[in-house]
């Protein structure tokens, strides 16, 4: 019995190590069959065009690694792994020049990967295309091909969607919810947000970096209409101040905590009209002068003036000058003043140069411009290069054109930009004045340097007219925004721009307000009521934007 029951025990053990061992082994072999994941190496994608698309080509490799990848099923091998192993093939000989269908088969193989993707993209003008192919190192399954163009560059992002939803549903066999390939949608206007338009940006790892998530600060409302608005060190405090412009007054804030906190406001003649503010130290005395440019209320005369900070309180140091005033940063980045003579309007007169002396300011010397431009909407700055130096403006007709240092104009938008409820009266007097033609001026334009390679960029704004402006001659406007635009071989082109804000946005400014060391796109926005589409302006907000 003793001698059975040991036979018992060790043929128990001896059967239960093996079942033991079974299902190690099965569950071994289950878990290696589980992380037999498929490979895929994204070779980045090579870029065809006139400007620098480093940053689309990234923000390429990044999209499709991440609509590619599936944990456990489709694993992508990172960029770093990728540009050793294809440069190592370019070095040795094995790829010469562009990737065909082969050599990507012969460097998907030497790399142990399943799958090679590869593919170029090609821009010229507004147009773009896009031209891919994923191989099967194996050759079993026949490359799956795809070619698509479109005549925006915002269609990046749907392009590059459609085609990993392709290779997701024909390659890998899954079918994966069409919201993770929907273009990013846009942010809520009541958020706020600087969004995408026409580089991948906020979605692909791009140009500008922002708090999207938090969308823009609200400093200020007022039951008023800003008309312009300014920032600078007024007093020499060391913070930075803002500067707004209704009718008639000029009010000073400064930020505490989130909130514009008024330090005080000057009420002028209430027949003036004040359209345009810029603060920069012109006479050297080291207090920034705030240049007012200002129409009468019958909006035929300007009577500009500028104010200044005297130690103890803000004093108008001249006034009564027929002059619509910008200042422009030189080469060097010191502010210069410019002013345009009154003329028959806004786009008539010529625009000097202007230095202080004798305790105020006169012409230096005149400048070329072509016919139709206005000061107010015009800067100086790199467009086509990082060394030319060349004037951006918005016309009469509210095209933006570009302006070399010669004064002739090099190019004109198909688009219309610009564009603000501040006017000019023009024309023979009659019984009726409402039927005089109006001269509606368009806003400033700024450079500024912004995104990965820190570039000067354009920033305008474009305010969008109900029906399209041809409801009637007062202009209306339902949403403006800020747009961010760079030169991309041929044409300025937008790359990113504010979510559309409701009514329109009357001026805008870059500075440190809250003096954290990092730059805020600050912007004045007006509303109106919403019981009518045609009723007057009620309100206005300052707003910011965080730059990097």
């Amino acid at each position: 019995m003793r001698k059975f029951t040991q036979l018992f025990f060790v043929f128990a053990s001896k059967t239960t190590i093996a079942v033991l061992t079974f299902f190690t082994v099965w569950a071994v072999a289950g878990t290696g069959l589980c992380s037999d994941a498929k490979t895929v190496a994204v070779i980045p994608f090579e870029m065809n065009s006139a400007q620098d698309l480093s940053f689309l080509q990234n923000g390429l490799f990044s999209m499709l690694s991440s609509r590619l990848s599936d944990a456990g099923k489709v694993d992508v091998l990172d960029r770093e792994t990728i540009d050793k192993a294809l440069a190592g093939a370019k070095a040795d000989g094995r790829v010469k020049g562009s990737l065909n269908e082969g050599a990507a088969r012969e460097l998907g193989a030497r790399m142990g990967v399943d799958y090679i993707l590869f593919g170029s993209l090609t821009h010229y003008g507004e147009s773009l295309s896009l031209d891919a192919a994923m191989v099967d190192v194996t050759g079993k399954k026949k490359t799956l091909a795809f070619f698509e163009q479109s005549n925006a560059m915002g269609d990046v992002i749907p392009l590059v969607n459609s085609f990993a939803g392709d290779i997701n549903m024909k390659v890998f066999n899954r079918n994966i919810d069409n919201k993770m390939y929907a273009r990013p949608q846009e942010p809520n206007p009541a958020l706020g947000g600087l969004q995408y338009a026409g580089s991948p940006g906020l979605y692909g790892g791009g140009m500008m970096a922002m708090q999207a998530s938090q969308g823009f600060s609200t400093h200020l409302k007022v039951k008023e209409v800003i008309r312009a608005m300014s920032t600078g060190d007024l007093n020499k405090d060391g913070r930075i101040q803002v500067v707004t412009a209704t009718d008639s007054s000029l009010h000073i804030y400064h930020l505490e905590g989130s909130l514009l906190t008024e330090e005080t406001h000057m009420d002028y003649a209430s027949y003036l009209r004040i359209i345009s503010l810029d603060v920069a130290d012109i006479n050297g005395n080291g207090y920034p002068e705030i240049f007012v440019t200002a129409m009468t209320i019958n909006r035929e005369t300007l009577s500009s003036f500028v104010v200044e900070y005297d130690g103890s309180s803000y004093t108008t140091i001249q006034d009564g000058f027929s002059y619509y005033f910008r200042l422009i940063d030189s080469l060097d980045g010191s502010p210069v003043l410019y002013a345009q003579e009154k003329s028959r309007g806004p786009y008539e007169g010529k625009i000097y140069i202007m230095t202080p002396a004798n305790n105020t300011y006169q012409e230096e010397k005149a400048i070329r411009m072509p016919k139709g431009t206005s000061v107010l909407s015009l800067d100086r700055g790199p467009v086509r290069g990082d060394s030319g130096i060349e004037f951006v403006s918005i016309n009469r007709h509210h095209r933006l054109v570009l302006i070399n240092d010669a004064g002739s104009m090099e190019w004109e938008s198909t688009e219309k930009y610009g564009k603000t409820n501040n006017y000019w009266v023009s024309g023979a007097r009659g019984e009726d004045s409402t039927f005089r033609e109006r001269e509606y001026l368009n806003p400033r334009i700024k450079f500024h340097p912004v995104g990965e390679d820190q570039k000067e960029k354009v920033f305008l704004i474009t305010n969008n007219e109900i029906g399209g402006g041809v409801i009637g001659r007062i202009k209306r406007f339902k949403e403006g925004r800020v747009e961010i635009m760079s030169w991309n071989g041929i044409s300025l082109a937008p790359m990113f721009q504010t979510a559309p804000l409701q009514g329109w946005v009357s001026d805008f400014d870059i500075a440190d307000i809250d003096n954290d060391s990092k730059k805020e796109l600050v912007i004045s926005v007006v509303t109106r009521s919403k019981v009518a589409i045609l009723a007057n302006d009620k309100t206005a907000n300052i707003i910011s934007y965080k730059l990097n």
